[in-house]
């Protein structure tokens, strides 16, 4: 190992990971009463003393049996002897053997079995038998009977029998215990973090939902990266594999993803899709993306919904340690709500933008209507609404023509009511005028940089962006780099205010320049 590695880090990951420590699982199965059963230490040693009690048993009483059965017929030899000659006479006068049995069954009032062994025993057994031989194993068979009687009548007999069997087993087959009981097992807890190569990379998030780590060798910021037809980048960062990711979704739920755990692909390759990392349901869709370095910074995340709800919550609460599946971080109180947007700006100030053409300071009061857009920004570093519409066209509104309403108020008109032929919201941006908007039509997408929009009233329709339908309207993402974050200068002009982020490569225009001058 290394001179600074963390060797009990080490250890304790191969205890865990290889056979260097083993967990056994097996089913304790005895058969009881006929049937099998799982039993615990407890239980199955009740069966095995049952099972051990009925063995003795039988094989006791098999032995008292045998027993007194050859006991009997000794019995009969001994008689048997005594008048041999007799017993001679009447088995030659017989027919056959079964007429000898029944003769000296008669004759002699031996029984059928003792008749039996006689006629069988073969004839120099019977002169040459020592009847003292016999008496003495009539004496041991006496015994031994009278040790198997005591044993099935003797609760405690038979208990001693199985305590002697145990000992003789145990000192024949004894070996000094391998393992040690303990009344708590102690798991073995590995920080994973710990274990993991701390390097930087460039972190992708698209719409759809695909997601990916490049390394900075892989990454080229001269060629775009690869996403699928219709599918456009919502996310793209420089963090590092200790870093934290968080997606929310339309569904009120937001999913707390390491970087470590991101798919590894090189920049050219398509990013995995968030499914595969943690499921969310079919009907679920990202919202937006923000990346976390640290969750203990004064920082807020403010969550819009389409039924006009407003939520500001502390960056730290988003914190968890179990992410095996959506959190949730917005009740929606119907069905038919949504989360719309999500913003990370420190600022003060909240602007809303509903379908119908409402535009709001405060959460807002909904009447036919729902909410496209919400921004959180800071006054004194915008200028400018910038507004895209259902028909097409596209304009910029001062900041400036909007006073502060209290909160739940309809709001006011940010675009013209025409009846024979209205213009809805697409979407409202609180931009910077360094950004671009990506359009996306059916012909493609369109890159539009803010300065070319015109600034007009609330009144306006605005200006044509594009000769094709609209199907989506959003910012363009240049490379975020938490590690070097805006000057107290830069953040005056940062092109995004509803997210930290930094574009590190803008294309600059002659209103670039008058805005920083003064006439």
């Amino acid at each position: 190992m290394k001179k600074d590695s963390d060797r009990e880090l080490i250890l304790n990951y191969l205890y865990k990971n290889t056979d260097l420590q083993v967990s056994y699982n097996y089913n304790m199965v005895a058969i009881v009463n006929r049937r099998p059963m799982t039993l615990g230490i407890l239980s199955i040693i009740d069966a095995y003393i049952a099972h051990q009690k009925e063995c003795i048993t039988r094989r006791t009483q098999f032995d008292l049996d045998h027993a007194k059965a050859k006991y009997h017929i000794l019995e009969g030899l001994i008689k048997a002897m005594s008048i041999l000659d007799e017993v001679i006479a009447v088995i030659r006068a017989s027919k056959n053997k079964g007429d000898a049995i029944d003769n000296l069954v008669a004759k002699f009032a031996f029984t059928k079995e003792q008749a039996k062994a006689i006629v069988e025993l073969q004839l120099y057994r019977l002169t040459n038998t020592d009847v003292v031989e016999v008496e003495t194993q009539m004496a041991e068979l006496q015994k031994n009977i009278n040790i198997w009687t005591q044993i099935l009548n003797n609760e405690e007999a038979l208990k001693h029998v199985m305590k002697t069997e145990l000992k003789i087993i145990k000192k024949e087959y004894a070996v000094p215990r391998k393992t040690e009981i303990k009344d708590e097992v102690t798991e073995i807890k590995i920080d994973t973090t710990k274990m993991l190569p701390k390097e930087d990379c460039i972190v992708v998030v698209t719409k759809e939902g695909y997601v990916k780590r490049v390394s900075l060798r892989s990454y080229n910021k001269e060629d775009q990266t690869t996403v699928k037809d219709g599918d456009y980048v919502i996310g793209l960062y420089q963090l590092n594999t200790m870093d934290t990711v968080l997606i929310f979704t339309n569904l009120g739920n937001y999913l707390y993803v390491p970087v470590h755990e991101l798919p590894e692909l090189k920049w050219k390759e398509l990013g995995k899709h968030i499914s595969n990392i943690i499921k969310i349901s079919a009907d679920e869709h990202l919202v937006a993306v923000y990346p976390v370095k640290d969750f203990t910074t004064e920082k807020y995340i403010t969550i819009f919904t389409k039924n006009g709800m407003v939520k500001k919550t502390k960056l730290e609460e988003f914190k968890v340690q179990r992410y095996s599946k959506p959190m949730t971080c917005i009740k929606l109180k119907t069905s038919d709500d949504e989360v719309v947007s999500v913003c990370t700006s420190d600022g003060d100030d909240i602007f809303i933008a509903t379908y119908n053409g409402y535009g709001g300071v405060k959460a807002i009061t909904l009447k036919n209507d729902y909410v496209v857009s919400g921004n959180v920004f800071d006054a004194d570093k915008v200028e400018y609404i910038t507004l895209f519409t259902t028909k097409n066209t596209a304009k910029r509104i001062k900041i400036t023509d909007f006073e502060p309403i209290a909160r739940g108020r309809k709001g006011l008109l940010i675009i013209r009511e025409v009846k024979t032929n209205p213009y809805y919201i697409k979407n409202a941006f609180v931009l910077s005028h360094r950004a671009n908007i990506i359009i996306k039509t059916t012909e493609g997408f369109q890159s539009v940089k803010i300065t070319e929009l015109p600034i007009t009233d609330r009144y306006s329709t605005g200006a044509s962006v594009s000769k094709h339908t609209i199907y989506d309207v959003y910012v363009e993402k240049g490379l975020v780099n938490l590690e070097h974050p805006l000057t107290k200068e830069e953040s005056k002009v940062d092109e995004d205010v509803v997210s930290l982020e930094h574009i590190d490569e803008q294309i600059m225009t002659i209103d670039d320049f008058l805005d920083d001058f003064e006439i």
